[in-house]
């Protein structure tokens, strides 16, 4: 039985949009629109969320945006779920350590991938800008096969069938060879991927486990590929999969489940 409330998953929908960097500015027609919804609707739901600070609408722009309060509530979120704020401060030690930002990776429902946390690290020198709450497919770098290596082989093709993009030049698209991959990275236990998802950017990333033994987020090490060297590669790695075994130790995850 769906005990989904329509106007609470009609104000979930718009978050979700607004919070998507191409649709952070957008009128009510955009959203609407974009939703598939009818405007009076949205606009009711939208003038609420706006007054409890959850958007906030520009009279000149006439265009919606995720409003102040949800600063304060994102960060109280992560404080509260033990697991996230255990991570956040790996990230900034992780990222000390390999002198790579290193970011925190959270599989949604869409199986699309967001950023919910970033480090730079200390020192000068060209650094990646990660912006969090940024999302991204879940095909076509490291970060996305951590989760999908320990998904079920079956559930694979669904990703083979619908068409594995191009995002650069160097995106694996071949279906064998992207199974392939996938097996290698649930032996391995991380990803490596270089200029796949973006020109110039490699990506070295593992998984942390929950008690349950699911992919409950992706730790990963961004770098410039012209700057990586096959020695910070292997730091990036080591380093990584000591975080993420420690992480998922604390989250309770105790042996790598037989996956098929």
């Amino acid at each position: 039985m769906d005990y989904q409330v329509p106007s609470v998953a009609l104000a979930a929908r718009i978050l979700k949009m607004l919070s998507r960097y191409k649709y952070r500015s957008c009128s009510l027609k955009e959203i609407a629109e974009k939703l598939e919804v009818n405007k009076t609707t949205c606009l009711r739901v939208l003038r609420t969320l706006e007054k409890e600070d959850f958007v906030k609408y520009d009279p000149d722009t006439r265009k919606y945006s995720l409003g102040p309060y949800l600063i304060p509530l994102g960060t109280r979120a992560s404080e509260l779920n033990d697991t996230v704020a255990s991570a956040m401060s790996e990230i900034r030690q992780v990222a000390a350590v390999t002198g790579m930002t290193t970011v925190l990776v959270k599989r949604l429902k869409d199986d699309r991938l967001i950023y919910i946390g970033s480090a730079e690290p200390p020192g000068e020198g060209v650094r990646i800008a990660v912006s969090v709450g940024q999302q991204f497919p879940i095909t076509g770098a490291a970060f996305g096969r951590c989760f999908l290596a320990f998904d079920s082989e079956d559930a694979w093709q669904r990703f083979i069938q619908a068409g594995l993009r191009a995002y650069t030049p160097y995106t694996v698209t071949d279906a064998d060879k992207f199974i392939e991959i996938l097996r290698e990275v649930r032996r391995q236990g991380y990803a490596v991927s270089h200029a796949e998802l973006t020109p110039g950017i490699s990506a070295i990333a593992a998984p942390i486990f929950n008690r349950a033994g699911e992919v409950e987020l992706v730790m990963a090490c961004l770098v410039m590929t012209s700057q990586l060297t096959a020695e910070r590669e292997q730091l990036a790695i080591q380093t990584l999969l000591e975080s993420t075994r420690k992480l998922s130790e604390w989250s309770g995850y105790q042996h790598r489940p037989s996956w098929g």
